[in-house]
């Protein structure tokens, strides 16, 4: 049993390597990503990155939907934004 649990330890541990690895290599290597990578429509998105201060650089955005819009029909993108009139 004590075999079985340090090769278990073992195995978990150069788990932890590689990711370690990935992390350090995208830190260094790895490209910016968008200001909206996954086309989220929540006010989080519409601020840029590192947020200001006060998170909205002003007064907070009006809301004119819903946080889940996405596939409306006759829209030109697939998303709408909450902010967006």
């Amino acid at each position: 049993m004590h075999q079985f649990i340090t090769v278990a330890a073992l195995f978990t541990g150069a788990a932890q390597l590689i990711f370690l690895f990935n992390l350090i290599r995208s830190r260094l290597r790895g490209a910016p990503a968008p200001a909206n990578p996954w086309q989220g429509t929540t006010l989080e998105w519409s601020t840029s990155s590192p947020p200001p201060h006060d998170n909205f650089g002003g007064p907070p955005p009006a809301v004119h939907r819903g946080p889940q819009e996405y596939g409306v029909p006759g829209q030109a993108a697939d998303h709408q934004m909450q902010a967006a009139p």
